[in-house]
Parts: structure tokens; C-alpha cells; sequence
């Protein structure tokens, strides 16, 4: 038997079939929210073994995109996205956990950027969604568009539309 592996992702808005509109870059190639759907499932399978955990960060699906769910690998933990509301009962059946932020070792896994605050004084990253295809900037410094790697977003869109290792974030950002 392998090891089990930790990944994590955020923003699959499976179902969603606006998010081939507001993402045209990484999801405007599909010609329909079925095709984005399996597509994503299938990058999801093909690096996720059943015996592996997942860490979501929120947003996962909308209308039926629900029905991907059950056909995802692995055991699934969920860090409740604004998108998620009200969909409780659904998501408890098909996640093993789910949180509001969660904190694993000196990193603090959330749907939205925490305050910079918490990373200053207890946290060293912030694994992230939300973003999508942009990612936190640090306060403006007259010095241009300046990234703050202290903030790591893992909506698909930066993760080539699949889970990431959660320890190469931790290590590498992406």
C-alpha cells in the first residue's frame, strides 16, 4: 500500500457554467459546463488516489454540479467557500470534515485571504481560494504590482484545474 498524500484545491464551482465566462483563460476552452465538469474530474482522479486526503477551500459547486461529488478520489475535507451556503446537507455526505478556517502545523487553510494580522503573528501562509486567477498583493509601495508569498491561492485556475500537493505549497508555493 502507498503512502497516503495530502492535496489541496478551491473553486471547482462544479456546475457553474458561468465560471467559463469569468475564467476564459483557464476555462473558456470548454465548449459546456459538462465537458469543464469531467474534465476537472478526470485531473482530480488522475492524481488522487482513494486512500489520499483533500483539502478543498471552498466554492464547490453549483445547480447539479453535485452530482461530480460522489466519483471524486479521496477522503474529502471542506473549508466552507462564500458559494457554499445552504448546501449543508448535500456537502456532509460527500466530505469527511468540514470547517469555517482550518490550521494545519504554522499554516492556516481558509476560503478567503485571512488579515495580514494573523500572518504576522501566528501563522507562516495562508493557503487560500477565492482569488481565482488573481492572487494577494502586498499594500501598495510605489514599487509596482508586488505578490505577498505569504498568501498562496489554490483556485484551479492556478493549479492547472487539479489538486496540489499540499506539502509542495507549504514548501514552493506554486
Amino acid at each position: 500500500m502507498k503512502n497516503p498524500k495530502v492535496y489541496v484545491i478551491s473553486d471547482t464551482h462544479f456546475g457553474h457554467a458561468n465560471m467559463l465566462k469569468f475564467e476564459p483563460e483557464a476555462r473558456g476552452h470548454y465548449k459546456d459546463i459538462q465537458e469543464h465538469d469531467l474534465d476537472l474530474l478526470a485531473r482530480w482522479n488522475s492524481v488522487v488516489e482513494p486512500e489520499d486526503t483533500v483539502w478543498h477551500l471552498g466554492d464547490v459547486y453549483f445547480a447539479k454540479g453535485w452530482e461530480v461529488l460522489p466519483h471524486l478520489n479521496g477522503k474529502k475535507r471542506l473549508v466552507l467557500g462564500n458559494h457554499d451556503a445552504k448546501k449543508e446537507e448535500v456537502l456532509m455526505r460527500h466530505f469527511f470534515r468540514i470547517y469555517g478556517v482550518a490550521v494545519v502545523g504554522d499554516y492556516i487553510l481558509s476560503h478567503v485571504p485571512v488579515h495580514p494580522y494573523q500572518l504576522a503573528n501566528r501563522f507562516k501562509k495562508n493557503i487560500h481560494g477565492h482569488m481565482h486567477s488573481k492572487r494577494v498583493l502586498l499594500p501598495y509601495t510605489g514599487e509596482g504590482l508586488i505578490y505577498d508569498t505569504r498568501y498562496v491561492c489554490v483556485s484551479v485556475e492556478q493549479t492547472d484545474l487539479k489538486p496540489v500537493l499540499l506539502q509542495s505549497v507549504i514548501q514552493n508555493g506554486l
